[in-house]
């Protein structure tokens, strides 16, 4: 996955966009998105750890329980 900026950020636009949109439907696009950069998350955190693991490793539990609710989870 190709992102523009760094994950941290792109992990927070997520978040921030899922939480603006709640209760709205959300392109299926949107959701394939979301998706893609948890498991982008989740590979970094698998194989690096740093001083960003942890927000990171926050983000991504946010971004993870966002998808699940708008998939009916």
């Amino acid at each position: 996955m190709k992102l523009d900026g760094s994950l941290t950020a792109n992990l927070e636009a997520a978040v921030r966009s899922s939480q603006r949109l709640r209760g709205q439907k959300v392109y299926p696009e949107t959701l394939q998105f979301w998706s893609e950069l948890l498991a982008t998350a989740r590979r970094v955190m698998g194989a690096t750890i740093d001083s960003e693991t942890p927000r990171i490793a926050s983000l991504a539990v946010q971004l993870e329980l966002e998808i699940r609710a708008f998939r009916g989870g």
